[in-house]
């Protein structure tokens, strides 16, 4: 009996030091906020009273681009607008054989460095609905990238990712937005 029991214990034990590897862990965008919420320290007497300007400030954001590099995952950290658009690009290239994306944007390339980060250098609000984030992503070597953040569903969501990049010693700016309705435009039956 006490060798079952010692057992029984020691798989338990396993399973709390290793966690349950073959439950799927589904994340959404509730998750997300909460994620963001979590990280963020108590809010302020004011910011209760505020609500949703707590979450238009420089602060909030920047811990809000925290969480959405955690997750890097374009369905939970991308706004509608953005997603709608590159799944109507990606769309396309399929029907064509053809491919519309061949980089991760979240990394800045096609390939990760081992010492991969991401440093946000400025956050600027635009509007109630729009802000923007520098940011210098280091992926071999750095890269300038500029967020376009949306306020929809109660929270920022990347509406756009802006990546400069030198072309005949002239620094040039390119929107994957532009990207993907350029493209739909050009490959519309």
């Amino acid at each position: 009996m006490q060798k079952r029991t010692s057992l029984a214990f020691l798989a338990i034990m396993m399973l709390v030091a290793c966690g349950d590897k073959t439950s799927k862990t589904t994340v959404d965008a509730d998750s997300l906020n909460a994620d963001t919420l979590l990280s963020s320290p108590a809010p302020s007497l004011r910011e209760r009273a505020g609500g949703e300007a707590a979450k238009h400030t420089q602060e909030y954001i920047s811990q809000r681009i925290d969480t959405i590099y955690k997750y890097k995952n374009d369905a939970m950290c991308c706004s509608k607008r953005y997603n709608d658009l590159t799944n109507k690009a990606c769309k396309i290239a399929d029907e064509l054989d053809d491919l519309f994306i061949d980089c991760d944007h979240w990394v800045a390339g096609q390939d990760i460095d081992p010492k991969w980060s991401y440093k946000v250098n400025n956050i600027k609000i635009e509007s109630d609905s729009i802000a923007w984030a520098e940011m210098t992503i280091h992926n071999f070597s750095n890269q300038k990238v500029r967020l376009k953040l949306l306020y929809e569903r109660d929270d920022w969501f990347v509406d756009d990712f802006l990546t400069t990049y030198v072309e005949n010693g002239v620094a040039k700016e390119i929107s994957e937005q532009e990207n993907a309705r350029d493209y739909i435009s050009k490959n519309k039956k």
